[in-house]
């Protein structure tokens, strides 16, 4: 075998050689996990901004259909908005997201709570809107670090026992709710 074959011309043999070094290599991979993992976290934000977008929609067509004033208008009228009402919520309920939240034993037993009471809360909201405006104002306010006036205690202790995701959440559909009633 010639020295070139073997090496360069004045005979020395050449090392392996890479085209990067390993720190640079495992560096440049840790820079993509993290450009993924902000992707991933802005991801699971869109998503849970859809999720209650959808919620919203729902309790506003509800509200709509069970609405006092729907006995003071026509027959034709009222169909139309009932039909109208119908279809719109056939198509957002199409709409299917789900952002699993992992939850050991407790705060699923707080999350259960905490959707009971806010399912009492609708149903408060279709006999007693101004009692209903008052509970949400302290729902609201049980979901907040510094709290802005009363609260509902009760509420707070549940929600204090959520994941922070399920607090989060759980905060943007209350206020949510709130912006889609008049009043607020």
């Amino acid at each position: 075998m010639s020295n070139q074959n073997r090496g360069n011309t004045n005979g020395s043999y050449k090392k392996f050689h890479r085209s990067e070094s390993v720190p640079n290599t495992t560096r440049r991979l840790v820079e993509m996990l993290d450009r993924v993992e902000e992707r991933v976290e802005l991801l699971r934000e869109q998503a849970t901004a859809v999720e209650t977008e959808r919620s919203a929609l729902l309790q506003i067509l509800s509200t709509i259909r069970s609405h006092k004033d729907l006995d003071r208008i026509t027959e034709g009228e009222k169909e139309e908005i009932e039909i109208t009402a119908q279809r719109l919520l056939n198509r957002t309920l199409t709409v299917e997201i789900n952002v699993s939240i992992p939850r050991n034993e407790v705060q699923q037993k707080a999350l259960k709570n905490v959707k009971k009471l806010y399912d009492d809360l609708l149903v408060i909201m279709q006999s007693d809107f101004t009692n209903a405006k008052v509970v949400l104002e302290e729902y609201i306010n049980a979901c907040r670090s510094e709290c802005r006036g009363s609260y509902n205690p009760k509420f707070q202790a549940a929600i204090l026992e959520c994941t922070a995701d399920d607090q989060k959440k759980i905060r943007k559909q209350l206020e949510s709710l709130s912006n889609s009633m008049p009043g607020i």
